[in-house]
């Protein structure tokens, strides 16, 4: 029974590293003490202390042969998390530059929407509320990651 208990509480442990939560290592922990407390009963408190520390430790020595001979498993690569997130903030998009010239709205504007400048595309407010999609427009000023424009 305690041999039993034991080898429980080994494969409760490896299936916690694969479904997460503790459930399972409370469970293990749960096997590990019963087998010491068999242990007791039968061959008094030394050998439970034993053998709830020899159980512990084979737990560990478990946990480091899996981890080492899983990382280089396909399981253990899916498993395992190693790419890294791109990201970026936004840079403004318009310049000073840009302020007097003229352009193309692209949505309907009221008052926030999309015009070409040139040959790209721009976040935009109007400072006078609606403009007609197709309106030639001409930038005010930058502000805020987006272009003020007005319509001609």
């Amino acid at each position: 029974m305690i041999i039993a208990l034991i080898l429980i509480a080994l494969v409760l442990f490896l299936l916690e590293i694969f479904m997460p939560g503790g459930i399972l290592a409370i469970l293990g922990l749960g096997c590990l003490l019963g087998a010491s407390y068999f242990a007791y009963v039968d061959y008094g408190s030394m050998a439970a202390i034993l053998t709830f520390l020899g159980a512990c430790a084979l737990a560990l020595l478990c946990f480091y042969i899996e981890m080492k001979l899983l990382k280089n498993t396909v399981l253990g690569k899916f498993l395992r998390s190693e790419g890294a997130i791109k990201a970026a903030s936004n840079n403004p998009q318009g310049d000073e530059s840009l302020v007097g010239q003229t352009g193309t709205a692209l949505t309907t504007m009221a008052p926030s929407g999309r015009v070409r400048i040139g040959d790209r595309n721009y976040e935009a407010a109007s400072m006078g509320g609606y403009v007609q999609k197709n309106a030639t427009v001409e930038v005010v000023r930058v502000e805020n990651f987006k272009l003020i424009i007005k319509a001609l």
